[in-house]
């Protein structure tokens, strides 16, 4: 159990290229996607469904997300997987009271994409953090529910590091809005100025976490070219082993001013 003296009781992260390293991931988006649509198409095809050619069923999925993250942006509202699957499933004409969600969800066969991997100190932050008494939680900005995203966790072995873990299709909202670094906390039952946050997108991560009371980490790996513009984190590592000593130092400090 952190004492209550210590600063910071709390560490949140980004998922993608925070804690997985998509470098190794060159290709389109419909690349990796599209196994999972194959799988829909197919199960919907033996259902009768009638549907257009694949090409077809790809670009409009494809087109029907676009323009929900599109929407989705202008309020910073979350896009939920389930709703745009109905939103692609009318598009094409389906009747969406004979289609299951959720079993089309589970049909879609959610794994890591192919190339993407842990940093290689992920898992030796994770245990340190956790060794050190830290609440730990994940917040990604993914319309995927977090049952999809935690078949991804299970499979890179860190799930059970995480004593909250979040979607933003899940709560409604997506960072930079402060319900979602808020939802966290709350769940986690710490202050805003007792937690850390660590992401790599200056205008979702960074930009979020100070607006919404929260010690700001940049990620910046060398092979990610962001720019700040006028966002300013608190701290900016380059791998997560650094965000050890800071946090040391954030103690450090505090522990000088507590006994004064």
């Amino acid at each position: 159990m952190i004492p209550s003296s210590k600063r910071i009781q709390a560490v949140l992260f980004d998922l993608d290229d925070t804690l997985i390293d998509w470098s190794g991931q060159t290709g389109h988006y419909l690349d990796f996607t599209r196994p999972h649509l194959d799988n829909i198409y197919e199960y919907l095809s033996a259902k009768d469904f009638a549907l257009p050619d694949r090409d077809d069923f790809y670009e409009r999925y494809l087109t029907v997300l676009k323009e929900a993250w599109q929407i989705a942006k202008t309020t910073w509202s979350g896009v939920n997987f389930g709703c745009a699957l109905e939103a692609f499933f009318n598009s094409l004409g389906l009747d969406c009271d004979h289609i299951d969600v959720h079993e089309i969800m589970r049909i879609y066969g959610m794994q890591p994409v192919p190339g993407v991997v842990l940093y290689a100190d992920t898992k030796s932050v994770l245990e340190s953090l956790q060794h050190r008494g830290y609440k730990i939680g994940l917040i990604t900005n993914s319309m995927m529910p977090m049952w999809m995203r935690d078949v991804e966790l299970q499979t890179y072995g860190i799930i059970e590091y995480f004593d909250v873990r979040l979607t933003s299709g899940d709560v409604g909202f997506m960072k930079p809005h402060p319900l979602i670094f808020h939802r966290a906390l709350e769940e986690l039952k710490i202050k805003p100025e007792h937690a850390l946050f660590v992401g790599d997108r200056p205008a979702n991560d960074i930009a979020g976490a100070n607006d919404a009371g929260l010690i700001s980490v940049w990620m910046c790996p060398s092979h990610i070219k962001r720019e700040l513009d006028d966002v300013e984190p608190d701290h900016i590592i380059a791998t997560l082993s650094e965000l050890l000593p800071i946090l040391e130092k954030l103690e450090q400090n505090h522990e000088k001013t507590w006994t004064k």
